[in-house]
Order: structure tokens, then sequence, then C-alpha cells
């Protein structure tokens, strides 16, 4: 079966060696797990310097062919909105990525919010960081799936399974709470939960319910690669295996949700 991971990075997560990953790694992650595609924004653009991020993430697209790429942007860096020119100058670059957690902004604040949805007129797909460990809650999932609404020709991922684990108190005990409340208004048609959460692997019957509460028409595979290497990518796709759902909706999630989105066909 054929797998788009939706959600991965270029380079160095959080400056730390064993989450590193140039390009050449990663197309090898990619070849080791059975991921058809992989789309990427880059970690020095989300940790450090956003526009040379975006730079060496348009010289990897260019060279491998497994990669789709996101043009990161940012409120906090407001010359970043120049590099959506990418969109039009590397059509590897699908849509854009907004980390408001690791860029130190809150999602919610009316500049803010007024930045990102100017942004989601400007791309066809965008890939939102949601707010899923204690002591995160910059980017909450309702008020990313208020963006959705607002823009309803842009396709919009929220990560992390919609803010998985946002229990501070009993962090081991991951709950969907934010996904649920949603859920129970109705997702837009034009919204997704990807599945990159470290806890799912621990806890597998949480992916269950994730797809139970959103369908899965609205689940994407993701796996926040290279944490973990490519055993984190083996260990996604025998999870999504496991799902007590039919082939068609384990196809859903593993490649046709993707295509949509992306606007590809691999």
């Amino acid at each position: 079966m054929k797998i788009i991971d939706i959600h991965g990075h270029l380079g160095n997560i959080n400056f730390v060696p064993f989450w590193a990953a140039d390009a050449e790694r990663l197309a090898a992650y990619c070849r080791e797990s059975g991921v058809s595609r992989l789309c990427l924004s880059a970690s020095r653009a989300i940790m450090y310097d956003i526009r040379e991020g975006n730079a060496e993430l348009d010289a990897a697209l260019k060279a491998h062919d497994e990669f789709f790429g996101y043009v990161v942007v940012s409120p906090t860096f407001p010359d970043s909105v120049k590099d959506l020119a990418y969109l039009r100058t590397n059509k590897k670059f699908r849509g854009v990525k907004i980390h408001p957690d690791y860029h130190g902004y809150d999602l919610s604040v009316p500049s803010n919010f007024a930045f990102v949805d100017a942004v989601l007129k400007k791309t066809p797909m965008a890939l939102f960081h949601t707010s899923c460990m204690p002591g995160t809650g910059f980017s909450p999932f309702a008020t990313i799936a208020e963006l959705a609404r607002r823009n309803p020709k842009t396709k919009i991922v929220a990560a992390h399974g919609a803010g998985l684990f946002q229990n501070g108190s009993y962090p081991f005990f991951p709950n969907l709470d934010s996904l649920e409340r949603v859920a129970a208004k109705g997702l837009p048609e034009n919204l997704w939960v990807d599945t990159a959460h470290y806890l799912l692997y621990a806890y597998p019957t949480v992916l269950q319910k994730m797809v139970d509460l959103a369908g899965a028409g609205h689940v994407v595979f993701g796996t926040d690669a290279p944490l973990q290497g490519p055993m984190q990518m083996r260990f996604m796709a025998e999870l999504v295996e496991s799902l007590r759902v039919t082939v068609r909706d384990k196809e859903k999630i593993f490649w046709r949700n993707a295509e949509k989105i992306l606007g590809v066909k691999v």
C-alpha cells in the first residue's frame, strides 16, 4: 500500500544530534520504512532562521523526488511572507507550515490570527503544529478549526492528533478532548488531523478513538520524522494497519487523504 507521510522535518530538531536528518538520511528512512513520499518543513526555519531554512528546503526538494515541502511563515518574522514565492517557483512546495508554540506567539491573539488568516488565503494547504504538551498552548485545535471555517478553499491539517496530550497534571494519560470537543459540532470539510504523536505507539487504542471521532476521511498519516528514525515510521504504519476499519478507510489514512490535501497523485 502507498504511504504518504504528511509531517516530517529536514535537519536538526531541537538541535539534538540524535534527532537530526539531512536529505540523504531522510530518503533512506523512506526506503527503509516503505514511505512513498515525505512532506517536510525545515527544522532550521522552525528553530532558528525562517528564511535560511526555507532556502535550505528549496534546494533539498529540487534534489529528491521523495519529498514535498512546506514554506514556514510566522508573524514573529513578518518578512517570512516573502517566501510564499516558493509556492510559485518550486512546485514541490505544496503549502505552508505554521508553528506558534516554537515561534512564541499565541494564534488566537487578533494580530496573529489576522496574519495567519491572510496567509491561508494565499496557499492551497497548511500544516499547523497543534499544542500537545504541558506548558504549551499557543496553537489550540479550536482556533485552527475556526481558521479552517474562515478559509474553506484552503486544506488544513492539525498535527499531533489535534492536540493529543493536553493534560499537564497526568502527562502519561493522553486524551483527545480537543478533537472530541470540535468534532461534536462537526469538523469542517477542509480540516484533517494527523497521527504524529509518540504516545500513539504506547497507547494504540488512542488512534482507534481518533478515527472513531474524526472519521477516516479526516485522519492523515504523519510521523514527525526524523524523531525515532525509520522505526517510528514503520510503527505508525503497523498501527494504522491494526485499526478496526475497512481497507478503504486505511487507504484514506495512508495516502488518499494526503493526495487530496496536497493536490498530487503519487
